[in-house]
């Protein structure tokens, strides 16, 4: 319940500053392990390196990938990032970005309440991005790696490091 409020609230005041905002569906696949999906959104400000700088929030969960209707680890992941993007007069964009998060993997039984299922997390990207002259829509191509900071054994095990994504996004308004 608190999430339905906080959500609306947070894309309210994003929504009344930002230059550009960008909604959309992230799809995620860590390198041999779960699917996972999400949304996202990126945002940037009128005065301060507009259309250049980007700053956003991810959420993907395997609950609606791998694990759906399954028996894969219920996991989500939280990101607040920092995007950079190249070429900014082009619909093309070369991307860097740096995101920092957390990483949770529900185990559910209690006999594995002793095995670290919770992260923070801070990841570099590089990726591509192409924006549709004739259409709000964008897609954005990345790959990633999480950089886990725990020593041996105190990381989740379902936690692994590389990732690539595909991003959809819907452009909700220009100033």
């Amino acid at each position: 319940m608190k999430n339905i409020i906080i959500i609306p609230f947070v894309l309210f005041c994003i929504a009344t500053q930002a230059q550009v905002l960008k909604v959309g569906l992230r799809f995620q696949k860590t390198q041999e392990m779960y699917w996972e999906n999400g949304i996202s959104s990126q945002y940037t400000f009128a005065k301060f390196k507009p259309n250049q700088l980007f700053v956003g929030f991810d959420y993907v969960t395997s609950r609606l990938g791998s694990a759906y209707n399954s028996n894969a680890i219920n996991q989500d992941t939280y990101l607040l990032s920092g995007s950079w993007l190249f070429n900014k007069s082009k619909p093309y964009h070369i991307v860097t970005r740096l995101n920092m998060g957390y990483f949770y993997s529900d185990l559910e039984e209690a006999i594995f309440k002793d095995i670290p299922n919770t992260s923070f997390l801070f990841s570099p990207e590089v990726g591509f991005t192409y924006d549709f002259k004739k259409a709000p829509i964008s897609l954005n191509f990345g790959t990633g790696f999480y950089i886990i900071t725990a020593k041996e054994g105190y990381s989740p095990g379902t936690l692994q490091p590389l990732y690539f994504h595909l991003d959809l996004y819907y452009t909700l308004f220009k100033k």
